[in-house]
């Protein structure tokens, strides 16, 4: 292989490598494979699955466009569980950012706000102070990494630690984003703009460049 032919080979393994870059859903178009999963009651830490169902998908709405929505299916905690592009290797993962929207139902029901399993383990995070979601749409936001509104196990565990979140998002079977903040069956919950946070694109770019530069001055050498 000669010079020419040093350089165009090494760029094409570098552009193969895996960026991580953000995965969200803004359901422009479509469901996107979300979820209804409804868990048996998550304040007593039963987190038996009860019941799975489809979202409807709402036409206009949203925050901007269109969004997802569900009517509590039944007596336990539904939740929005996200599809396969959420899941997997997702160690590189930083933070959650979800809008969530309220109607017909009170909000007397607080327990854990957001789920994630993976690898046998169960991450569990609660707001503080609450979220208390309604008409409108409520921006929520959150670091997936260890704080005090971050439980290992169940809602009264031991606070999650920097081992537990690797362990969990180096295999992510489950994202789930609770739905139900009224006791009873009554409400109704929308969900828009889902962004999972992974390591920001520029340095990977950056790793990148230096990386060609580098090459470059080698074939250069050659």
């Amino acid at each position: 292989m000669n010079n020419n032919q040093i350089l165009p080979v090494a760029i094409a393994l570098l552009i193969s490598q895996p960026v991580h870059a953000n995965v969200s859903s803004s359901f422009d178009v479509n469901s996107e494979n979300w979820q209804i999963v409804s868990f048996a009651d998550f304040s007593q830490n039963n987190y038996s699955i009860i019941g799975q169902y489809q979202p409807s998908y709402i036409s206009g709405g949203g925050n901007p466009g269109n969004y997802l929505a569900a009517q509590d299916p039944d007596s336990g905690d539904f939740t929005f569980s996200a599809p396969a592009a959420f899941l997997g290797s997702q160690v590189g993962a930083t933070g959650l950012s979800y809008d969530l929207t309220y109607r017909d139902g009170d909000v007397n029901w607080q327990t854990t706000d957001v789920m994630l399993v993976g690898n046998g383990q169960r991450l569990l995070w609660k707001r503080d102070p609450n979220i208390v979601p309604n008409s409108g749409w409520t921006q929520i936001s959150l670091s997936l990494a260890p704080s005090s509104e971050w439980r290992l196990g169940t809602t009264d565990g031991a606070l999650a630690s920097q081992s537990d979140f690797h362990n969990v998002l180096s295999d992510l079977s489950g994202l789930y984003i609770h739905g139900e903040y009224t006791n009873g069956i009554i409400e109704t919950a929308g969900l828009d703009n889902v962004v999972l946070q992974t390591v920001p694109l520029p340095g990977a770019f950056w790793l990148f460049g230096f990386g060609v530069a580098g090459l470059w001055s080698f074939s250069r050498r050659v």
